[in-house]
C-alpha cells in the first residue's frame, strides 16, 4: 500500500478548496462542527461505527465497504482490522449472510473489498458465492431475475457486481453491471436525468437518485471506455450530475425530495452525490470551473451535518417506494442511522483521494 500523506497536507489544501470555516458557519444552521477535514470527518465516524453491532443489513453492509475503502485510502490498516473483527462470526460460520434478495445479496462487496484489501480467500469464497447466486435465474434481457425495477437496485446489483469483478478480474461480473445500469437508465431515466423511485413512484426521492449516482460511480471507475456501455452510461450520469448541481440548496445540502425546496435538507443524499460529483471531477468525467463550487459547498455542509458523535445528522430512515408525495415529505428522519454513515465515508473517500492526486 503507497504512503499516504501526512494530514497536515490535506489540512492545508483544504483551506484553498472549500470555503472557510467562517463562511461555513454563516450558512449552517445545524449547530454541528464545522471542520471540513475529511480524514478527520471520516475517522469520526468510523469511531461511531464500530461501537455499534456489526449486522447484515444491506445498510450496514454499505457503512462497512464505506469503512474499508476510506483505510485504503488514508493507509489506515487498523479500520480494516476493525472490520475484519467485526466479520468474524461470519467467517466462523456463527452468522450467515441472508441471500435471495438484492437488498440481502449486497452484503457481499464487504468480504469482497476485505478480500480486495487482505488477499483472503474465505472473504473471497462468500462474496463472490454472493454475487454468482444473484445470477442464478436471469431474465430475457440478462438481467437477474431479483431485478424489481426500484431506482435502489441499480447501486445493490451494480456494486455488489463490480466488486466481484474488482476481485476476481472476471469480466463477466462487470458485463453483469454495466447491463444492469443500462436498462435501468433506459426504464427510469427521465428526461432531466433524474430518477423516480419507481415507475408508480413518480417522486425524485433523494436518496433513491443517491443510489442511481452511486451506482454509476462505482461501475464507471473500472469500466473501459472501449466497453459498449460506457459511453451511454457516461452521457446518463453527465446528464444527472448537471441537473443534480441546479436543484443544490443555498446551504449546500440537497433535500429529500430533490425538486421540492421546502422538505428537509438530507444527509444521505448529499452525501451519495458528492461521492459522484467528486469522483466525477477526479476523473476528468465533469468539468472543474463548473462543478467545483459544488463540491466545494457540497463538503463543507456536509462536514458540518456530521456531529461529535460521528453521525450523520438529518438522515431518512429507510423508505419503500410509494404513489404519495406526502409519504416521502413525512418520512421521519434520524441521526446516526447507517444509510448516512456509509454516504459520508462515500464522499470523505472519494475528497480524501482527489486531494491526495492534486497535490500542487
Amino acid at each position: 500500500m503507497k504512503t499516504k500523506k501526512p494530514i497536515i497536507f490535506l489540512l492545508t489544501l483544504m483551506a484553498v478548496f472549500v470555503i472557510s470555516p467562517r463562511e461555513l458557519r454563516s450558512q449552517s444552521t445545524s449547530g454541528a462542527k464545522t471542520d471540513n477535514d475529511p480524514v478527520e470527518i471520516g475517522n469520526r465516524v468510523v469511531a461511531n461505527i464500530v461501537k455499534r453491532s456489526y449486522g447484515w443489513r444491506y445498510q450496514k453492509a454499505c457503512t462497512y465497504y464505506g469503512a474499508l475503502i476510506f483505510a485504503d485510502a488514508t493507509g489506515n490498516s487498523s479500520i480494516t482490522q476493525q472490520m475484519e473483527d467485526g466479520y468474524e462470526p461470519y467467517l466462523k460460520g456463527k452468522r450467515k449472510p441472508h441471500q435471495g434478495h438484492v437488498d440481502y445479496n449486497v452484503f457481499g462487496i464487504w468480504p469482497l473489498e476485505m478480500y480486495r484489501q487482505t488477499g483472503n480467500k474465505a472473504y473471497l469464497e462468500t462474496g463472490k458465492g454472493l454475487a454468482d447466486h444473484e445470477y442464478e435465474d436471469t431474465r430475457e434481457d440478462g438481467l437477474t431475475s431479483l431485478a424489481r425495477f426500484w431506482v435502489d437496485d441499480m447501486y445493490m446489483v451494480g456494486s455488489l457486481q463490480v466488486q466481484a469483478y474488482k476481485a476476481t478480474g472476471e469480466g463477466v461480473y462487470l458485463n453483469r453491471a454495466a447491463l444492469f445500469l443500462k436498462v435501468y437508465c433506459d426504464e427510469l431515466q427521465r428526461d432531466n436525468g433524474m430518477f423516480h423511485h419507481r415507475e408508480d413512484a413518480p417522486f425524485f426521492w433523494g436518496r433513491g437518485n443517491g443510489w442511481a449516482v452511486a451506482a454509476l460511480t462505482e461501475v464507471l471507475l473500472v469500466l473501459p471506455e472501449s466497453h459498449q456501455y460506457h459511453g451511454a452510461l457516461l452521457e446518463n450520469f453527465q446528464k444527472m450530475m448537471k441537473t443534480l448541481a441546479s436543484y443544490q440548496g443555498a446551504d449546500g445540502m440537497w433535500h429529500q425530495l430533490i425538486d421540492d425546496p421546502e422538505s428537509f435538507p438530507e444527509s444521505s443524499c448529499t452525501g451519495m452525490f458528492l461521492y459522484g460529483f467528486i469522483s466525477g471531477l477526479h476523473h476528468g468525467w465533469l468539468d472543474s470551473n463548473e462543478y467545483r463550487p459544488v463540491i466545494e459547498k457540497g463538503w463543507a455542509a456536509l462536514a458540518s451535518y456530521v456531529n461529535e458523535k460521528g453521525e450523520a445528522m438529518n438522515v431518512c430512515i429507510g423508505t419503500n417506494a410509494k404513489d404519495s408525495k406526502k409519504h416521502y415529505l413525512n418520512r421521519p428522519k434520524t441521526n446516526g442511522n447507517f444509510h448516512g454513515q456509509a454516504a459520508v465515508l462515500w464522499a470523505a473517500t472519494a475528497m480524501v483521494s482527489y486531494l491526495e492526486d492534486h497535490n500542487p
